[in-house]
C-alpha cells in the first residue's frame, strides 16, 4: 500500500511470515520426484526431519507416507505433474519417530509467461484434530445407529412375544370359558323349552360349570392386568401372582421390598412384567420349590431380584424353541433403559437381576 514505510517490505519480513504460519511452506521443482527446492523450518516441530534431511532425500516424502495411503496419494500426485494441475490430498503421515499425523497437503503450479511449470507452490496443514474429531464423531453415529437398530429389533421382538401372548389368552378364551358357558347355554336352553322336565341336580351342575368358567375368567383377567397392582402398589401385586402361582406349583415364597419409594406408574407397570415374566419362566421351567423376590432401590432405580431353588441351566446355551420368557424380560429392560442378567448352573438354581431407572417409561403392555 502506497505511504507505507519501506523497512516493512523488506526480505526478512517474509521470511519471518513463512517461518511463523501454522504449516509448512515447500516448494518443489516439477520433475517426477517434485524435487525439494525449499521447505519451511515449521516441518521440524511437525515430522521432526530437519529441512536439510527433508531436502536432501528425494524419496523421503514418499516413504512416511502411512503405506494405506501410499499408493493413492502417489497416484494423485502423478496425476497433477501430468497435467499441471493442482494437487489436493489428504493423508496420514509417520513423523520421524513413527508418530502417526493427518495432514492435508496442497500445491499450485507458478507458470512462466510462457505458461510452462516453473516449480511448484505448496502447504502441508496438521489436520489431525479434525480428522480425531471426525473419527469420533463417525464413531457416536454409529453407536447411535446402531443402538437405534437395536431397539428396533428388540421392540420388534418384543411385539412379536406380546402378540403370542394375546394370541394364548384369546385361544384360552375361546376354549375354556368360552365353550363352557356356550354348552350351559343350549342346556338352559333344553331347559326353558321343557319345563316339565325341571331337574335341581341338573342345574347345580349348570352353576358348578359356570362358577368355574367364572374363576378362570377370573384368572386370565389376573394374569392380564391386576388391580392391585394400581391399588396397593407394585410389591403387594407381585406378592399376589406368586401366591396365584404356588397354587399351580406348591412352591414358598417371600418377597423382601427394601423400595425407598413407589415407582411412577408407567414404571410400575414395567417392573411387574418384568417379574410376572421370570417368575412364569421359573413356573414352568425351574421346577422350584421355594422363590424369593427381592426389590431394592439401587443407583436411583430399582433392582428387582428373582432367585429359585430350582433345576437351573447353562445361561450360554440357545433356548429351547418357544422358551421366549428370558429373552422378553431382558428386552423389557433394554428398552426402558435398563439391563438384566441371569446366573445359573444345572443343578444350582437361577437368579435372574434386572435394573431399570425409576422413570422407565418403556412398553409396559
Amino acid at each position: 500500500m502506497s505511504g507505507w514505510p519501506s523497512q516493512e517490505l523488506h526480505p526478512d519480513a517474509y521470511r519471518r511470515l513463512v517461518e511463523g504460519a501454522p504449516a509448512i511452506l515447500y516448494i518443489d521443482r516439477p520433475d517426477e520426484l517434485s524435487t525439494n527446492l525449499y521447505t519451511s523450518p515449521q516441518i521440524v516441530d511437525l515430522l521432526g526431519y530437519s529441512v536439510r534431511e527433508w531436502m536432501e532425500d528425494a524419496e523421503l516424502w514418499v516413504r512416511s507416507i502411512h503405506p494405506d495411503d501410499r499408493e493413492r496419494v502417489v497416484q494423485e500426485h502423478r496425476d497433477s505433474n501430468a497435467h499441471a494441475e493442482r494437487f489436493l490430498a489428504e493423508y496420514r503421515i509417520l513423523t520421524k519417530a513413527g508418530r502417526e499425523v493427518w495432514i492435508r497437503d496442497e500445491a499450485v503450479p507458478v507458470r512462466a509467461e510462457d505458461d510452462t511449470v516453473v516449480y511448484w507452490r505448496g502447504v502441508m496443514v496438521d489436520i489431525t484434530p479434525q480428522k480425531l474429531a471426525e473419527g469420533q464423531l463417525r464413531s457416536s453415529l454409529e453407536e447411535v445407529q446402531r443402538m437405534v437398530a437395536q431397539r428396533r429389533e428388540l421392540a420388534q421382538l418384543l411385539e412379536t412375544a406380546q402378540e403370542e401372548e394375546r394370541r394364548r389368552i384369546a385361544a384360552d378364551i375361546h376354549d375354556d370359558p368360552i365353550q363352557v358357558m356356550s354348552a350351559v347355554d343350549m342346556r338352559l336352553q333344553l331347559l326353558l323349552a321343557r319345563p316339565d322336565r325341571f331337574d335341581a341336580h341338573e342345574l347345580g351342575e349348570l352353576a358348578e360349570e359356570l362358577r368355574s368358567a367364572i374363576d378362570r375368567l377370573r384368572n386370565l383377567l389376573f394374569e392380564l392386568r391386576p388391580v392391585t397392582l394400581d391399588l396397593e402398589g407394585l410389591t403387594p401385586a407381585i406378592a399376589m401372582y406368586l401366591e396365584h402361582s404356588a397354587k399351580e406349583t406348591g412352591w414358598s415364597w417371600e418377597v423382601i421390598n427394601e423400595l425407598d419409594d413407589e415407582p411412577h406408574p408407567d414404571a410400575r407397570v414395567s417392573f411387574y412384567r418384568i417379574a410376572q415374566e421370570g417368575v412364569t419362566n421359573a413356573r414352568k421351567h425351574a421346577h422350584a420349590t421355594h422363590l424369593d423376590v427381592r426389590l431394592t432401590s439401587w443407583e436411583d432405580g430399582l433392582l428387582l431380584r428373582i432367585a429359585d431353588d430350582g433345576d437351573g441351566f447353562d445361561p450360554s446355551e440357545k433356548a429351547a424353541p418357544g422358551h421366549l420368557g428370558l429373552a422378553t424380560v431382558t428386552e423389557r429392560a433394554e428398552l426402558a433403559g435398563g439391563w438384566c442378567r441371569v446366573l445359573s448352573a444345572p443343578g444350582e438354581g437361577t437368579v435372574l437381576e434386572c435394573w431399570m431407572p425409576l422413570t422407565a417409561s418403556g412398553p409396559a403392555s
